[in-house]
């Protein structure tokens, strides 16, 4: 019975690393397609400043505006699941506390981005604006659409995905499982992204403006990019562990 239940074990978290694995390869191809939108488009305009200028954005390019307002985000926020559980499997025995302490973070990150993320309402919200005609709803309309900027960029100063991931990596730097390169890689990525998330909040007020502008330009850009390659190198060892699970977590005979 004993030897039953090691081997149902062994076949959920080969699963698992396998699921987590192909979730951080599409994580990469995401964030790939996002910077092939993202980048052309702030060569053209940097993203809006104000509530008309983003319905103006809606209804003239709506993937844009989507993307701008996190659209790739969501998917990368979900895929974060089984990405999280696959980390916790292969990171618990180096420090389970801490790695618990991590996958808190990341899905109450999950939980607070799903909440907050306003890029299908604003959507919304800019079709009804253009095709609304008294004033009086124009300016309801405009008010509703300040309301969830305000949500949007408030939820970003608060980047608990990103501070989780950033944990996670700081806890390979002592596992045997996955190396010091991928770890650095990670904390680095995501330290910059933390950062460009507290920065966010201000990047649109205020007369260091355009000095906070660039800093989460850089930051995000940097971060994004290391990213990138993080999710690229994590996929690769985690569907790698799903073949070599056996062997790298042997269950007590």
């Amino acid at each position: 019975m004993n030897k039953s239940i090691a081997e149902i074990t062994d076949s959920i978290q080969d699963s698992l690393f396998r699921i987590g694995g192909v979730s951080a390869i599409i994580c990469a191809g995401v964030y790939f397609l996002a910077l092939g939108i993202y980048i052309p488009a702030y060569r053209v305009a940097p993203p809006p400043s104000t509530i008309l200028e983003w319905f103006t954005l809606f209804q003239a390019k709506p993937l844009t505006g989507l993307f701008f307002l996190g659209l790739a985000d969501i998917f990368i926020t979900i895929l974060w699941v089984p990405i999280s559980l696959a980390l916790y499997i292969g990171l618990k025995q180096s420090n389970q506390a801490w790695t618990m302490i991590a996958v808190s973070f990341v899905f109450v990150g999950i939980a607070l981005f799903l909440a907050t993320n306003t890029a299908f309402a604003m959507h919304y919200l800019s079709r009804q604006y253009a095709t609304t005609a008294t004033a009086t709803q124009r300016a309801s309309l405009l008010s509703a659409g300040q309301a969830m900027i305000a949500v949007t960029e408030g939820a970003r100063m608060l980047p608990l995905l990103p501070l989780g991931a950033f944990i996670l990596s700081t806890v390979m730097l002592s596992s045997r499982v996955f190396s010091k390169a991928m770890a650095w890689i990670g904390i680095l990525g995501f330290a910059l992204l933390s950062a460009s998330g507290l920065f966010a909040g201000y990047a649109t007020t205020g007369p260091m403006t355009a000095i906070v502008s660039v800093i989460v330009g850089i930051t995000y850009a940097g971060g994004g990019l290391l990213s990138f390659v993080w999710y690229i190198l994590i996929g690769l060892r985690l569907l790698k562990l799903g073949r070599l699970e056996g062997k790298l977590f042997p269950q007590p005979s």
